[in-house]
């Protein structure tokens, strides 16, 4: 029997890779001579981020870096720090080389221990665990039209991604900073916290330019020693990235966060100065959609139709997500009583998505003195989840962000502080929803369908809500004579009646 079939091109999201692996760090750290003896470690962080990513056909190429920083106590009760940086060469392998994919690098620290060996030797042990998710595009097909064979369609209007086009770039900013005449000059960096306040995007013609600020808070002991010292400022960057086949008909999202902050201190000039040096990662998802409607269901008003079914997710329009949670905790110092509260702030860790929540953990670190005078250090790693205005159905995959903003505390008793943060999620999630749609007809000439050739109508009583499609699939009839000979353009019965179904 001839027919003729009209297929769709369209595309689905595959996930090449998506993996956990691990890195174990070790230090054997030496103190200059410049700094103190070490009585007493305070805090230990390990800072991880992912720089430098190639994808050289089915190898992805990266560079692990983790920022090691400890702030501990000498035997006079002064307090200093002392950091070094590490990097490590990864690489990952593909089953195949992809054509515009979208790669996720997720570093989290999952274990640290610091041991101080003796006054002027500490030995650091952590392991860093790294999410790496590699998706990609893969063409399918669907039928769209059919014509003989007596075959019937039914079609879903699809909207799917055409094209796909995933970027990161790393921007490094480095700029000098005057420290305003009311503080003193930096001596030892205690913390540096780096966030993206603000971030805008402009597309041009195979171009993109994404711009924004900042915002520094470096926490510090001041050149020469005295109390503990805060200074907050904020730095422009921008950045102008190629991207080929990138126009104002794609949506974009662009996500920019900081990967790294380095704060030196110089000491020459007047006013007194800092060199600050960030990392921000700036990732640009572009899209763009077209829509098609697609055979999901057939039936042969002649013999038995076999349909060829491709299952798939198909990708929804980004959802943005920008959005603000507070969190609480309280911290209690279990070896005495708290004299006074040095500085208090917290930190972001990966942040995860679901449908409906997005969830991660803050670090929350108080420096104080005791009833002694002595410097103490209290830390606490809170998990915490927050509802989405604007949830999905379905997750496919998600790009969000997680920044502190102001941290507030208050001491409830001689020995707890209550502490809260305000965090900031930024980024998108991805929709995606599954269907199923015929790939391919066969119809089997030895199963012809059975009818009365007497007549040329069928009467059928038709329930409220009942489908014409199910009812012309039902009757082995064609559903476009029986839209048109009821006059029906709905997709339901509205009320139950009697229908004409004509007979071919």
């Amino acid at each position: 029997m001839d027919f003729k079939l009209t297929r769709e091109n369209f595309t689905v999201q595959k996930a090449l890779l998506d993996t956990v692996s691990e890195q174990s760090l070790e230090l054997d750290y030496v103190l200059p001579d410049y700094c103190p003896e070490i009585f007493k470690v305070l805090s230990c962080r390990i800072y991880p981020s992912a720089a430098r990513r190639t994808l050289n056909g089915t190898k992805l190429g990266y560079e692990l870096t983790a920022l090691v920083r400890v702030v501990y106590v000498s035997e006079s009760g002064e307090i200093s720090a002392v950091e070094q940086k590490l990097s490590y060469d990864r690489s990952a392998e593909l089953s195949y080389s992809p054509k515009s994919p979208v790669i996720f690098i997720d570093p989290a620290v999952e274990t640290k221990s610091c041991r101080v060996v003796n006054k002027r030797r500490i030995d650091i042990r952590g392991v860093i665990s790294i999410a790496v998710k590699v998706m990609a595009d893969e063409p399918r097909q669907a039928v769209t039209s059919a014509q003989g064979g007596g075959i019937q369609l039914r079609k879903t209007l699809v909207t799917y991604p055409s094209k796909r086009l995933f970027i990161t770039k790393r921007v490094t900013v480095i700029d000098e900073v005057d420290i305003i005449q009311t503080k003193p000059p930096v001596g030892v960096v205690l913390r540096a916290d780096a966030a993206v306040n603000s971030a805008e995007k402009k597309v041009l013609s195979g171009k993109l330019l994404t711009k924004g600020e900042a915002g520094v808070t470096v926490i510090y002991i001041p050149e020469g020693g005295g109390e503990i010292e805060k200074i907050s400022f904020e730095l422009p960057f921008s950045q102008v990235s190629d991207v080929e086949g990138l126009d104002e008909r794609c949506d974009v999202f662009v996500d920019a966060s900081v990967s790294g902050c380095e704060i030196r201190p110089l000491s020459k000039g007047e006013p007194a100065k800092i060199e600050c040096e960030l990392g921000i990662d700036i990732s640009c998802l572009a899209l763009k959609f077209e829509s098609a409607r697609l055979a999901d269901d057939v039936f042969s008003t002649e013999c038995e139709a076999v349909a060829d079914r491709t299952d798939c997710s198909i990708e929804c329009v980004p959802v943005q997500v920008n959005e603000a949670h507070k969190v609480k905790t309280t911290l209690t110092y279990s070896e005495g009583e708290i004299k006074s509260v040095l500085f208090a702030c917290a930190e972001a860790g990966k942040l995860t998505a679901a449908a409906k929540k997005a969830g991660g953990k803050l670090t929350f670190t108080v420096f104080a003195k005791n009833e002694s005078g002595k410097p103490i250090c209290l830390e606490a790693d809170v998990p915490y989840e927050h509802e989405l205005e604007n949830p999905v159905c379905d997750c496919s995959y998600s790009d969000l962000r997680a920044a502190v903003g102001a941290v507030t505390y208050n001491l409830t008793s001689s020995n707890a502080i209550e502490i809260c943060a305000d965090v900031k999620i930024k980024g998108y999630i991805c929709e995606a929803k599954t269907g199923s749609f015929i790939g391919d007809i066969r119809l089997d000439e030895t199963k012809p369908v059975m009818r009365d050739r007497d007549c040329s109508l069928k009467l059928y009583y038709a329930e409220k809500g009942e489908q014409p499609w199910e009812i012309a699939k039902r009757c082995r009839a064609s559903l476009g004579a029986i839209l048109e000979e009821n006059e029906i353009d709905s997709e339901a019965v509205e009320e139950g009646c009697m229908l004409l179904i004509p007979i071919e």
